[in-house]
């Protein structure tokens, strides 16, 4: 194995007062992201996945620790076992608030000859915002099949990004949302149960299809490993995004999009009790789930409602778009958008 290491820092996101980040230290060659490309699709099978496998699998620094840096604010975490780290900065205060910010990691320990360090960037809310969107990726942007393992896991290690396609309308709805009326720039934050060696191929998806904007994506470690060959549970990783973005958003509404396959809509409602007042609406998309999971379903909407935050099931993005409008969340032109691409989009 090689001596060599990088450091790759992911996007962060944050606001005038905190910033929080995360990124990786890798050894050798594997420190080198993939940069996935459009004629990806076009490329052997078995090279796209094994590509993707040795991103999962790749030699990580276990332990090493690094000094982050970001307008003025200066911190040093210890990444763990797998090589990830992620810290929050508190920021000094500033008069302009930009929509990205710069930030750098450089690497301590283990030192070496030269400096290692790596480059990444922060989208901020600025003082226009008026919500924060929070939307799960896996079969509510995407079709996946989280809830069938072997499907996810084809489409997750066999589909570049230019073979994921996305649920009609979504790209055109999420760009109403980060405008909200015209000008807000509303931040966008996007979860997923996906492991962060699919970064790129995301990352290129969300260009592809013009879904605004440079989009966060907070994604966890799997702890794939050669002794270790299968994803470790994600025991809370859910829950802790949300948490360190009400943290980061202390004044800002959260808007939660999810859908009815998986864990979302238990993991929004119970959001709502611990926080009071702080979530402005939950989106489920349906996914044709069974009477027992209606029921329940429909248990939370009447919790929700009885709460004052409105829960809908919506069955496509125009339902969805067509809501926010209502609420003056998106301007009635961007609900056409929607509404056009819909129909443009499923023909």
């Amino acid at each position: 194995m090689s001596d060599s290491k990088a450091v790759q820092p992911f996007r962060g996101f944050g606001s005038a007062r905190r910033v929080c980040v995360a990124g990786q230290v890798r050894f050798g060659r594997s420190a080198e992201p993939r940069r996935y490309r459009q004629s990806d699709h076009r490329a052997r099978l078995w090279h796209r996945i094994a590509g993707a496998l040795r991103l999962a699998i790749s030699a990580r620094v276990p332990g090493a620790r690094v000094r982050i840096r970001c307008a003025g604010a200066v911190c040093e975490v210890k990444a763990d076992r797998h090589g990830y780290f992620d810290a929050c900065l508190a920021l000094p205060p500033q008069e302009i608030v930009p929509l990205w910010r710069d930030y750098r990691v450089e690497l301590l320990e283990p030192a070496g000859g030269e400096v290692v360090a790596g480059k990444g960037e922060v989208l901020c809310a600025t003082r226009t915002a008026r919500r924060v969107i929070v939307s799960d990726i896996d079969d509510t942007i995407i079709a996946t099949g989280v809830s069938n393992k072997l499907k996810m896991l084809w489409r997750l290690f066999a589909h570049g990004a230019a073979e994921r396609v996305p649920f009609p309308g979504i790209a055109a709805l999420y760009r109403g949302l980060h405008a909200g009326s015209g000008t807000e720039r509303n931040p966008m934050i996007y979860v997923s149960r996906s492991p962060w060696s699919i970064y790129p191929v995301l990352e290129e998806f969300f260009q592809l299809h013009d879904i605004p904007v440079g989009p966060v994506l907070a994604l966890r470690d799997w702890g794939i490993t050669l002794r270790h060959p299968f994803p470790r549970r994600a025991r809370g990783h859910k829950r802790q995004v949300l948490e360190r973005v009400l943290s980061v958003y202390p004044d800002l509404p959260l808007v939660l999009i999810g859908d009815s396959g998986q864990r979302d809509p238990e993991l929004y409602t119970a959001t709502v009790r611990r926080h009071p007042g702080r979530v402005a609406a939950i989106y489920v998309r349906d996914l044709g789930a069974g009477r027992r999971r209606r029921t329940a379903l429909g248990v939370m909407q009447a919790e929700m409602a009885h709460l004052g935050v409105p829960m809908l099931i919506i069955e496509s993005s125009e339902a969805l778009a067509a809501d926010a409008a209502r609420r003056g969340w998106i301007l009635p032109v961007d609900f056409e958008q929607v509404r056009d691409r819909s129909a443009r989009e499923l023909a």
